[in-house]
């Protein structure tokens, strides 16, 4: 799938691909050459903004606050892909960040049957790091 950018059908280098993880690739499916490319893609983006520089430093909160307040997209244009790639890399250890990007998949223009499975796969991770990290489950009162 190629983003709808300028109708362009360069060869996909792998930087291109790895923007393209988010929205292909089931988190069960990463492994260390996958969160090294999301890495490496991630770590060459330079911004002048603030939430941007922060986000790709590392901080899970900052990626979130790129991604949370914007609409859903009618289609992937780069903006998305870039804004998406790197809440994905959060997402990888990220339990907040992995969250975000499962809901924020429900409202991506894929296919159906795919975002779906992207979706449950993200809110599975969310799960597993929750839990592996002994975040405290929020009582209902």
């Amino acid at each position: 799938m190629q983003r709808d950018d300028d109708g362009e059908t360069a060869e996909t280098t792998e930087w291109e691909r790895s923007l393209e993880y988010w929205r292909t690739m089931s988190a069960q499916e990463f492994g260390p050459v996958e969160i090294e490319e999301v890495e490496t893609c991630v770590c060459s983006i330079s911004s002048t903004m603030k939430d941007w520089r922060e986000a790709v430093r590392g901080d899970a909160a900052a990626a979130i606050r790129l991604v949370l307040p914007q609409k859903p997209p009618e289609r992937i244009t780069l903006k998305v892909d870039l804004a998406m790639t790197v809440l994905l890399c959060r997402a990888l250890d990220n339990a907040a960040a992995a969250l975000v990007l499962s809901h924020k998949l429900r409202s991506m223009p894929l296919d159906r049957s795919l975002r779906n499975r992207l979706v449950t796969s993200w809110r599975l991770r969310f799960l597993r790091i929750r839990f592996a990290t002994g975040t405290p489950t929020a009582r209902r009162a």
